[in-house]
């Protein structure tokens, strides 16, 4: 059988179209329609009952998602979630609802749609455009700065659960979570270090509503000036993208500064592959460029930067998810 190719022009049709999919899926997500149809309210009068929404707009909105592969109709007017769908549930231990709805709500869709300006001076122009950074715009505007904080937990649990298959951690007595948030992260890795305590390290902010728990103590600061001293094995998750080089190796020199001997670091991060080769990696990139200083790096870059603060790369560690790890150690 000959293989069909798709014809440029409907291809073009789909690319232009993936804004759209994108606010159909944060539509769903916001309106919590995976949660109501696994409720049993799966017709669009049901849904649109459970959500104060118009009936025959929702039964278009159902449509469209029945097409993208969120829901499936198993019979006329009556829905039912894809393994898709099920991510977009509430309850679902790894679900991506929050996520989903973070990223297509204004704080992120408005420094989108300029584009255009963020390529031509090489830099974010969201301050602009929100009127303030990301950060403080989501603490003005509640409901999409918990929407973002469910989101990105959303996802540290998916990583987590990508590292967890390939991923074992060295030995340590101290293991330091620089700017760990609330310690997923930390909690991941002392769960498989039981003789071993740790640091959750974070701006006051952040620190003043994290969980106490055993053998783990809270400190505050900012990673830019400073870290905790001593330990001999620290974590830097989803935390280099956010900054440009000369920040990132600002943050590593004072890593590097505060270690133990022999100590390493462990970084996890979406890496470009240095082939070329497509990965979610090249998208999130651009997401940094319009949003943030930041940027996602290929792993010879990633080599690049910690070889400038005196550290070495032992190995990186693939995952069957777009996030691998980088072991690093003090340079002998």
């Amino acid at each position: 059988m000959e293989e069909t190719t798709k014809h440029p022009s409907q291809a073009v049709l789909e690319l232009m179209m993936a804004a759209w999919v994108s606010q159909a899926s944060g539509t769903i997500a916001r309106l919590r329609l995976c949660d109501h149809i696994a409720q049993g309210a799966d017709t669009p009068g049901a849904l649109a009952e459970r959500t104060k929404a118009s009936p025959d707009a929702l039964h278009r909105l159902l449509r469209a998602a029945t097409m993208v592969g969120i829901l499936r109709e198993v019979a006329p007017k009556r829905y039912a979630l894809t393994p898709v769908g099920e991510l977009f549930r509430s309850d679902h231990p790894q679900s991506m609802r929050a996520l989903v709805d973070a990223e297509s709500a204004p704080g992120h869709w408005l420094p989108w749609g300029r584009l255009d300006e963020c390529v031509r001076r090489g830099s974010s122009v969201a301050a602009e455009v929100l009127g303030t950074d990301v950060w403080t715009y989501y603490g003005k505007n509640a409901d999409e700065g918990r929407a973002f904080s469910e989101g990105m937990t959303g996802l540290s649990m998916a990583a987590l659960g990508a590292i967890s298959e390939a991923w074992q951690p060295p030995a340590a007595s101290h293991v330091i979570d620089v700017g760990g948030a609330h310690g997923a992260f930390l909690d991941f890795v002392l769960a498989r270090l039981p003789e071993a305590r740790g640091t959750l390290y974070d701006l006051p902010r952040v620190i003043d509503s994290a969980k106490p728990r055993p053998r783990v103590t809270l400190a505050s600061g900012d990673f830019l000036e400073s870290v905790p001293k001593g330990g001999d094995l620290y974590l830097l998750k989803h935390i280099v993208h956010d900054w440009d080089d000369a920040r990132v190796s600002a943050i590593l020199r004072n890593i590097r500064a505060a270690m133990a001997p022999n100590a390493k670091l462990v970084i996890v991060e979406m890496l470009i592959p240095d082939d070329g080769s497509p990965s979610p990696a090249i998208l999130l990139d651009l997401n940094m460029l319009v949003m943030l200083p930041g940027r996602e790096r290929t792993a010879s870059e990633m080599t690049a930067l910690l070889a400038g603060a005196d550290l070495v790369v032992e190995r990186v560690i693939p995952t069957h998810s777009p996030f691998a790890v980088i072991e690093a150690r003090t340079r002998t």
